[in-house]
């Protein structure tokens, strides 16, 4: 009977033990899926920490690039500014009897004569060496290749020199044969003021365009062909040197408000004019341009012939 009762504990010993060693491993193992949650949780918790960072890393790099903009913005703004202040007071000191001008547009620097003989153009010399397309370009075109660079809209050209009695002509054309440009004769003076003496300069605009082969200065004047039309993709009519820029010529280019009265290649490789450096102040200088009338008869010159 003891002998029984002694098998009996040992059992109910080694029974507690297996209970005791499973509820060990049990919470063992309870432990160890705590752990593993609590170090996935915190994982989690870093992971959306640096999304977070991330993204308001981001959120910063958009509001820096946002505010630089803004500043480059803002100082492309004033410098338009102080531009635009300093040709409006270049026309004033160097134009005759300023007090006769008459604006054309609120804010662009045109203006015409109230005796109907001048039209005044502001502008900026963007070129003073390499070849030439142009005299005079609009403001974002062509200003590698042009002397000056106009904050005008070449339309508003167009009707100036309307307003002051020019004879329209017509574009050159070039199928099946060439044919020079037409239209009244234009003179064209630059004007501005030497920063070292302060003193007007002016010069004839054909001074400042030479050929490139033989250096002489080109002779003739431009002449008014009125450019073109272009018509959109909604069938709207359009004036095509608004949109190209091409406003005083000196390669054939139809929408040209003014053209030379020959033919003269765009083609680069055989460019006949380039800048005439010495007459050309440096760029950035602020010049007035004054238009006038050669008041030929009928005011139209047809095919002119460039002299060698």
């Amino acid at each position: 009977m003891k002998r029984t009762r002694k098998i009996g504990a040992k059992r109910a010993a080694c029974v507690c033990v297996c209970v005791c060693v499973a509820l060990a491993g049990a919470a063992f193992a309870a432990s160890d899926e705590t752990e593993k949650k609590v170090g996935e949780s915190a994982a989690s918790v870093e992971t959306e920490k640096k999304v977070g960072e991330s993204a308001a890393s981001v959120e910063t790099e958009k509001k820096v690039g946002e505010s630089a903009a803004s500043v480059e913005t803002e100082n492309r703004r004033d410098a338009e500014a102080r531009t635009r202040r300093a040709v409006e007071e270049t026309v004033s000191a160097t134009v005759d009897e300023p007090e006769k001008l008459r604006r054309l547009d609120k804010t662009a620097p045109i203006w015409v004569s109230s005796d109907r003989k001048r039209v005044v153009l502001g502008g900026v010399v963007c070129l003073r060496e390499g070849p030439l397309e142009f005299f005079a370009c609009r403001r974002g075109s062509k200003e590698h290749e042009s002397v000056v660079s106009l904050d005008v809209a070449p339309h508003l050209i167009h009707a100036a020199l309307l307003a002051v009695g020019a004879k329209q002509g017509k574009p050159a054309k070039f199928d099946p044969v060439f044919v020079p440009p037409t239209g009244e004769e234009i003179e064209i003076e630059l004007r501005w003021r030497d920063a070292a003496s302060e003193t007007v300069r002016k010069v004839r605009a054909q001074e400042t365009v030479r050929v490139a082969e033989t250096g002489r200065e080109m002779s003739e004047s431009w002449v008014f062909t009125g450019g073109l039309f272009g018509v959109d993709a909604e069938g709207k009519k359009y004036y095509l040197a608004n949109v190209t820029g091409e406003i005083f010529g000196v390669s054939n280019f139809p929408g040209s408000v003014l053209d030379v009265p020959f033919e003269s290649s765009s083609d680069n490789a055989l460019l006949t004019f380039e800048a005439n450096t010495d007459k050309i102040p440096p760029t950035g200088t602020p010049t007035a341009l004054i238009l006038t009338r050669k008041n030929k008869p009928n005011g139209a010159t047809v095919g002119a012939e460039r002299k060698k």
